[in-house]
């Protein structure tokens, strides 16, 4: 039986247009009703900053922990993209502002960006509700237009973050780069987790006069606007069910995000991997179809997950059900995403496979689900781990509004 399969955009992408059409035009760009929550969030956000920059251009000093008007409050919710991205944004935006999150929001690592930010005389402080910050213009005098901005002959900034807990870190900057008057972007280390989604962030940035030495601009297109992420459930769905052909658009091969390393992954497990174009509404898009064959034996695999964190909990769920043998390397920075990743895994899947876990390694051998038993788990509000669990058939998860986060259509398509 072949399944059609519309995807969700990829958000990754659309959250970095969205920021970079407001920091160079002051346009907040149009959404669709289809988007995922993080989408909306952030275009929500960028709207609230627009209107408080019309309506109250001058605002007084926070020194003191005081201002004469109330801080604009920017809630960016679960959206840990919006949370960093619009961090050096409100630094350089005129106003007083509040930045705030859920509480798990404001656990997750961001203390290197704010220490950059204040390096250069930001106003930034942390209270109960999240971070109280007094923005102000850093761009250079004469330099008041983005486009002067990118033409001015003068060095400009020249800052070194830490990034080695996201690479959102370094997008940040590099996204508020004409607000900050950033020329220069120094790495403290080249080996920084998920690389492709910097080099995402620069492709969108093609016109910022902005260099990070030892990270190059992908000569790479951004491919079709289908989320590789989301795909992935639809490739171990077709891995468990070889009786189905799955075909998803808009979706191609040669994509910049990371996460298409998973159709050589899945070669690997005896799934066909084609592309093509899928009848969609007038005009062909790009699909990508996938079908799995019978396997006598599962391969064991090692995977180096440093570059596509995001896949784990899909892949570690996979691994438990065909039964395979999977070892994921370079996970460390699994703790820091919606929840702990990294230890939720290993705690719900350990009735369902052997674990081993390490600082930096987890090694998954499956067992399958034994007859009879009706697999429950805790989602811990993870939309990453909800659509792991929903591999499993007829599983009991506590949460599954989290898929909105960043896939609303997959429980209607399943």
């Amino acid at each position: 039986m072949r399944f059609d399969i519309q995807l969700p955009d990829n958000k990754s992408l659309r959250i970095r247009e969205l920021i970079e059409s407001w920091v160079r035009d002051g346009e907040v760009l149009p959404i669709s009703t289809n988007d995922c929550r993080d989408i909306v969030v952030t275009q929500r956000a960028l709207e609230a900053i627009s209107t408080s920059v019309v309506e109250r251009p001058c605002i007084a000093s926070l020194q003191s922990g005081e201002t004469s008007v109330h801080p604009v409050m920017v809630d960016v919710e679960d959206c840990g993209a919006a949370y960093r991205f619009l961090m050096p944004v409100l630094a350089a935006t005129p106003g007083a502002w509040l930045l705030t999150g859920t509480e798990r929001l404001l656990q997750r690592p961001i203390l290197p960006l704010v220490d950059v930010l204040r390096g250069i005389g930001s106003e930034i402080e942390r209270v109960e509700e999240g971070w109280l910050i007094h923005g102000k213009s850093f761009r250079p005098v004469g330099t008041q237009e983005f486009a002067s901005l990118h033409c001015a002959e003068t060095e400009g900034l020249s800052l070194t973050i830490d990034a080695s807990q996201s690479s959102q870190m370094a997008s940040a900057l590099v996204l508020a780069a004409p607000l900050l008057g950033l020329k220069t972007l120094h790495l403290t280390t080249p080996d920084i987790p998920s690389l492709s989604y910097l080099q995402m962030t620069l492709a969108c940035t093609r016109a910022w006069p902005v260099e990070i030495p030892g990270v190059e601009c992908p000569v790479l297109s951004v491919g079709a606007p289908g989320d590789w992420s989301a795909a992935l459930f639809w490739f171990a769905y077709a891995r468990l069910h070889p009786e189905h052909t799955v075909v998803l658009s808009p979706l191609s091969l040669e994509s910049i995000q990371g996460d298409s390393v998973i159709a050589q992954w899945f070669k690997m497990l005896g799934v066909s991997v084609s592309c093509g174009e899928s009848a969609h509404h007038v005009s062909a898009v790009p699909c990508v179809e996938i079908s799995a064959k019978p396997l006598d034996d599962m391969p064991r695999m090692i995977l180096d997950v440093r570059d596509n964190l995001d896949t784990v909990p899909v892949m570690a769920a996979l691994a438990a059900l065909l039964p395979a043998d999977i070892t994921f390397q370079n996970v460390r920075n699994l703790q820091y995403k919606e929840s702990d990743r990294l230890h939720v895994l290993a705690e719900q899947l350990m009735p369902y496979a052997e674990i081993e876990l390490s600082e930096n390694e987890l090694h998954v051998k499956g067992k399958g689900v034994s007859k009879g038993v009706k697999p429950v788990f805790d989602t811990h509000h993870d939309h990453r781990l909800a659509m792991a669990f929903l591999l499993f058939p007829d599983a009991e998860l506590n949460d599954i509004g989290c898929l909105e986060k960043s896939y609303p259509g997959l429980l209607e398509q399943m």
